[in-house]
């Protein structure tokens, strides 16, 4: 995960705004979009390009203008490619194919002749030098124009079969069936709007930078929440891990796990709290019921609240979590991988560099998971006031951990590179194999030991018992020897 190369990199912002066809209405709010976008991408905090290297086209008159600007950008750009457009996207109507409104576009038969011919933009971007290339419209497509959005219907995947680019990012507004919204009075259209606060506030929780791949998320649950058509994304090969903004939001006095790999070869977190401390009264008989093996059961903790029903709460989620990823592991045991795709030597080391910046992340959210502060809101709370909500979701991103820690490694198994590159594919997957069993180990015993409790409280002659379990993530020293060695190699 990195910022590009200011220097290296190109940004083209176009926007149609005013059309001479009465079948497409104007768009005001997309004038505000481009004006917003160039002073997020150029300005700080979230700048990321020189303001000479970011350029805007605002009602362009046709096709040879906007043909000009994409040829150049994609001419100059060694590093990152971005284009963005706002308009209304049209289909044509012989054979559907994808095309951008100007201010001279008609609808109909004309369009071909008056529209920008997206494959035209495609094939820029295909034989651009620049290491990433994104592509971001914030309109639909339809054979005719809806007052009051930018398009109408067709299939996702039709639309995602024109615009996919090899090493391209495509992000799109809407989903093929629905419209990219325009709400009367309005500053800015729903989805830039929403991109722009994101890229001006930030995203809480987030790492330093915000990648693709996060503002993607981010917009998918704010524009769900608000009622707005949900935005569609295409990947090839690693184009989401790109930043496209450094991130406000981000406390920068937490640790800070986005180093590299390559630079320090072993990582490890360790967490030695105290997650369940067992107290029970004296000259009583309390009864520990077993940690619920179903939904049902777990649920009916909250219901009867046993003593200890928020650790054996914990416990069981961790349990069923476990269950639910259950064929996934046996796949990552058999060494199987998640999906293919065909890379260069270039682009896997290139990639590889990247990914070993996510799978810190994905150990850095292994404290946030344990914090004291969680644990003491999860455990030390009256039983009437404990959230049963927050136990599970505390069990439900651990969980998480270990299932991104195996989609990690199947990932990179499913690279298909040169034969010279196939030891580096499996060196690189195996990084991630001790961490996701010691995750894997520490949630069993935690539910163990749990599950255990009553055994251990009935054959104890004291009042109060304690589990100190720790999890300590570390990095095979051979496998990073190894790792570095064909590093190295393919430099």
């Amino acid at each position: 995960m990195r910022l590009p190369d200011s220097e290296k990199s190109r940004i083209i912002l176009i926007g149609s705004s005013r059309y001479r066809s009465a079948e497409l209405p104007d768009v005001p709010a997309i004038e505000n979009n481009l004006s917003m976008l160039f002073e997020a991408f150029t300005a700080e905090p979230t700048g990321i390009v020189a303001t000479g290297n970011c350029v805007t086209l605002l009602n362009p008159e046709s096709q040879s203008s906007v043909g000009e600007l994409v040829t150049s950008a994609s001419e100059e750009a060694e590093d990152l490619l971005l284009i963005y457009y706002a308009g209304h996207g049209l289909l044509s109507a012989a054979r559907h194919e994808l095309f951008l409104s100007t201010a001279n576009t008609s609808p109909g038969s004309r369009l071909p002749f008056t529209g920008v011919d997206y494959s035209y933009i495609r094939d820029a971007c295909m034989e651009s030098s620049a290491r990433t290339r994104v592509v971001i419209l914030d309109c639909c497509y339809s054979g005719r124009a809806i007052s009051g959005t930018l398009a109408a219907s067709e299939s996702d995947a039709a639309f995602f079969s024109q615009v996919q680019v090899a090493g391209t990012y495509v992000l799109a507004a809407s989903p093929g069936y629905g419209v990219a919204k325009v709400h009367p009075g309005h500053q800015f259209t729903a989805f830039t709007g929403e991109l722009l606060r994101i890229l001006r506030e930030g995203i809480p929780g987030a790492g330093s930078l915000l990648t693709l791949n996060s503002i993607y998320k981010q917009l998918q649950s704010s524009l769900r929440a608000s009622g707005n058509p949900l935005p569609q994304q295409q990947i090839t090969e690693n184009a989401d891990v790109m930043a496209l903004a450094r991130n406000v939001a981000y406390d920068f006095s937490v640790r800070d796990y986005e180093k590299s790999v390559i630079v320090s070869p072993v990582e490890t977190v360790e967490v030695a709290h105290s997650l369940s401390s067992g107290k029970f009264i004296d000259d009583s008989i309390v009864e520990v019921p077993r940690v619920p093996r179903t939904v049902a059961g777990r649920d009916e903790l909250v219901r009867t609240k046993p003593p200890k029903w928020d650790y054996l709460m914990y416990a069981s989620s961790l349990l069923l979590g476990m269950e639910s990823l259950r064929e996934k592991w046996e796949l990552y045991e058999a060494g199987r991988s998640s999906r293919s795709r065909h890379m260069s030597v270039a682009q896997l080391c290139h990639y590889v560099d990247n990914s070993l910046d996510k799978l810190q992340q994905i150990t850095g959210r292994i404290e946030e998971c344990l914090s004291l502060e969680l644990q003491d809101r999860a455990f030390e709370q009256p039983a009437e006031e404990a959230d049963p909500d927050l136990i599970k979701r505390m069990a439900s991103d651990l969980v998480g951990v270990y299932e991104d820690y195996m989609d990690w490694a199947m990932a990179i198994r499913g690279i298909v590179a040169p034969h010279k590159a196939a030891r580096l594919i499996e060196m690189t997957a195996l990084i991630a194999d001790t961490p996701v069993r010691e995750v894997k180990t520490f949630m069993q015993q935690y539910v163990a030991e749990i599950d255990a409790l009553g055994i251990r409280y009935a054959s104890s002659d004291v009042a109060s018992i304690a589990i100190n379990l720790k999890l300590e993530i570390t990095l095979n020293q051979d496998v990073l020897d190894a790792f570095l060695e064909e590093r190295t190699k393919l430099n």
